[in-house]
């Protein structure tokens, strides 16, 4: 298949997104709907054909820009590189498939039937045609064949190490995309962080701010600052520090006494100390650390916001009227006595 030919991919891409009219979406309600919705539309093309690369491209950038902007078209540099964003959450991305590794997994089937399903019509039929009675394992394709057949045999020659006797040797089931994407795809370091952010506790947009917080991915004045772009790089909240985001969200003055509204519940963290290391160092009970976590996560989350009200409109609530927002957006399940004795103390639940 040509490009043109996969013209019709990108437009389908680009229409579904018009149609979704959610520009006002969250960077949390668009990561969701790029799983779900976009994902879903390249993967049924990238099972079937042999995708060109200028077209999966063209489908990553299209997915980058709804992620960022809500449309498919972004001039601005991305908070955080395409390539970091397709990892598992565990290594610091949001776990978003990368079409170019994902097409290259599907690919990795064909080659796994010529190795284990002789009896496949396709497999006779590429035997008969290419291989000719050749080891699959050693075989080289001639310059003249075409491009589909020796992007086939590229992924052929990334997988022969872990085909041995006609066997997947990273799963015992067999070949699978999700195997071979594993294999295809960029490793990065395990972040400390992951398990803290994304957590079955808290709001999905609060969870998506602890992941740039995490990250310092945010654009704060220290960074516009050195850029040129800002006059200065005091913070909008205290007009004392440098607006990063060690002091922004541990050490700035009014976000400490937003924090203090929560002794009762966190006790007194150290400010050269982030409010989710806190938390992980210490061994809480399951509702225990599901309310820190919340609470955590919302008032990163509120800080964030409040900054930008400030910045915008020269307007910053007291600490105590942050506090009750705050609450208002914790998510907590059903609780027993034990538990709703405890909230109860901290003043968080009647």
């Amino acid at each position: 298949m040509s490009k043109g030919d996969c013209n019709i991919l990108v437009e389908k891409l680009v229409s579904r997104i018009s149609s979704f009219g959610t520009k006002k979406l969250s960077y949390s309600g668009r990561l969701v709907l790029v799983n779900s919705v976009l994902t879903a539309l390249y993967n049924y093309w990238i099972n079937i054909f042999v995708i060109p690369k200028g077209v999966l491209n063209k489908v990553n950038a299209i997915c980058r820009n709804y992620l960022w902007d809500g449309s498919p078209n972004f001039i601005r540099v991305p908070r955080v590189s395409w390539a970091k964003v397709c990892v598992p959450k565990s290594e610091g991305g949001l776990g978003i498939k990368d079409s170019i590794t994902w097409n290259h997994a599907a690919i990795g089937k064909l080659v796994w039937w010529v190795y284990c399903s002789p009896d496949r019509l396709l497999v006779k039929w590429v035997n008969q045609v290419y291989i000719k009675g050749r080891n699959w394992a050693e075989y080289t394709p001639s310059a003249d064949l075409s491009w589909g057949w020796k992007s086939i045999c590229k992924v052929q020659e990334k997988l022969a190490p872990d085909f041995h006797n006609g066997q997947w040797l990273l799963d015992t089931k067999g070949y699978t995309m999700a195997s071979g994407y594993d294999l295809f795809r960029d490793k990065f370091q395990t972040v400390h962080w992951h398990k803290m952010v994304w957590n079955s506790w808290c709001i999905l947009k609060h969870q998506f701010m602890g992941w740039f917080i995490s990250r310092e991915a945010l654009m704060l004045k220290d960074k516009l600052y050195t850029l040129g772009i800002a006059a200065d790089d005091l913070c909008l909240l205290c007009v004392a520090g440098t607006e990063s985001h060690s002091h922004l969200f541990q050490s700035c003055p009014y976000s400490r006494k937003v924090l203090s509204l929560f002794d009762s519940l966190v006790g007194t963290v150290d400010p050269d100390e982030s409010l989710l290391s806190w938390i992980a160092a210490r061994k809480f009970l399951d509702l225990k650390t599901g309310v820190l976590l919340c609470a955590a996560m919302a008032l990163y989350y509120h800080l964030w916001m409040h900054r930008n009200r400030a910045r915008i409109e020269g307007i910053l609530l007291r600490p105590g009227i942050l506090r009750d927002v705050i609450m208002k957006e914790f998510m907590m399940p059903g609780i027993d006595y034990n538990d709703r004795l405890w909230l109860s103390n901290c003043n968080l639940f009647v």
